[in-house]
C-alpha cells in the first residue's frame, strides 16, 4: 500500500514542459480546496488531507493576512459543499455527477446515502481519489463513488461517464470556470447541454456572479471594507501557485451569464443557497456576530439551476 501511495504521489508531483498548464490548475486547485474544506472543520475533508500527508500550500509563513484569507476561503467552500449535498438530498437526484470537484469528501457523503456518485477529474485526481476511497470510504460510498477520468471539454468522455447513471442526473460544478479559456468554457456547457438533454436533471453552480458571491462571503466576516481586499489577496494567492492570471471578469454579470447560457441552449434560475439555516462546520470558529451574518447570506439567491431548453 506504501507503494502503491509513493506511485501516486510521484505522478502527482511530476511537472513536466508537456504538461498543459490547465492540468497543474486543476492539481493544485484540488489541493487547495481540500485544505480549506479541512480548515472548515469538515470530518471527510480532514481525512482526506491526513491520509495522502502532502504539505498545504499556504500558511501563516507565507501569507500576511493568512488567518482571514483562510476563514472566508474555508467559509466560502464549506457554504459550496453544504449547499450542494442539501439541493440533492432536498430534491432527491439518486444520481449525481461531480465535475473537477477535486477529491469530493460530498462524494462519500452522497453515496453513503445511497446515490450514485461519478466524479469527473484528471487522470492523477482520479488515481488518489480511488485510493482514499478505498482505504477511508464507508462500505456503501465504495460501491456507489466511482471517479472517472476525462477533460471538460472532451464531449464522449463526458458523455460516457454520464452514461453509467441511470435515471435522471443532478450536474454539480463548483470553482473551476475562472480557470478556464472561453473556447473550453463554451464547450464545457455545449456538453453539459447535451448530458442534460439526454438524462434530464439539472446543473448546479455558484460558478456565474462568483466574484460579487465571494465578496459578500468576505464582508459577512469582515465587513464590506475589507470584501474587496480579501477577493485580491485570495486571486493572488491562487495565481502565485498557478503561475498564471486568472480570468475572472468573464460571465459576472447576470444578464450576461443567462445569455451565455442561453446560446448553449441551457437556462437557469437563481435559488438561495438553503432552504433552512445550515448547521456549519466553521461556525464553531466564527463570533456570534459572524454566524448572524452567515446565516443572511445563506438565504440569498447565489445557486444557479440550470436546464436544457
Amino acid at each position: 500500500m506504501k507503494k502503491f501511495l509513493a506511485v501516486i504521489m510521484f505522478a502527482l508531483m511530476l511537472t513536466t514542459t508537456a504538461r498543459a498548464a490547465e492540468f497543474e490548475m486543476v492539481e493544485y486547485s484540488a489541493q487547495v480546496k481540500l485544505q480549506w474544506l479541512a480548515a472548515a472543520g469538515i470530518p471527510e475533508a480532514q481525512k482526506f488531507l491526513k491520509l495522502i500527508n502532502r504539505p498545504v500550500f499556504f500558511n501563516a509563513g507565507n501569507l500576511n493576512d493568512f488567518e482571514r484569507i483562510e476563514k472566508t476561503n474555508a467559509l466560502y467552500q464549506e457554504l459550496n459543499y453544504a449547499a450542494a449535498i442539501e439541493y440533492v438530498r432536498g430534491k432527491n437526484y439518486k444520481n449525481v455527477f461531480d465535475l473537477a470537484c477535486s477529491l469530493s469528501p460530498r462524494a462519500m457523503i452522497l453515496g453513503d446515502d445511497g446515490r450514485s456518485v461519478i466524479v469527473g477529474e484528471l487522470q492523477s485526481v482520479c488515481l488518489l481519489g480511488d485510493w482514499c476511497l478505498e482505504e477511508i470510504g464507508s462500505k456503501k460510498a465504495i460501491k456507489n463513488v466511482e471517479y472517472l477520468s476525462f477533460w471538460l471539454q472532451d464531449k464522449q468522455g463526458m458523455m460516457n461517464a454520464a452514461d453509467k447513471l441511470k435515471g435522471e442526473v443532478c450536474i454539480i460544478e463548483q470553482g473551476v470556470m475562472i480557470y478556464l479559456t472561453d473556447d473550453v468554457r463554451a464547450q464545457m456547457y455545449e456538453n453539459i447541454r447535451d448530458v442534460l438533454k439526454k438524462h434530464g436533471g439539472c446543473m448546479i453552480t455558484s460558478d456565474f456572479c462568483q466574484k460579487k458571491y465571494f465578496t459578500d462571503v468576505a464582508a459577512a466576516l469582515y465587513g464590506e471594507g475589507n470584501s474587496a481586499t480579501l477577493y485580491n489577496e485570495t486571486k493572488a494567492m491562487y495565481e502565485k501557485v498557478f503561475g498564471d492570471k486568472i480570468s475572472d471578469e468573464s460571465l459576472q454579470d447576470e444578464q450576461e451569464a443567462l445569455e451565455f447560457l442561453k446560446t448553449h441552449g441551457l437556462v437557469a434560475r437563481k435559488v438561495p443557497l438553503f432552504t433552512r439555516t445550515p448547521a456549519l462546520n466553521i461556525f464553531k470558529k466564527l463570533t456570534p456576530e459572524q454566524i448572524q451574518k452567515v446565516n443572511e447570506l445563506t438565504t440569498r439567491n447565489y445557486l444557479w439551476v440550470i436546464t436544457a431548453l
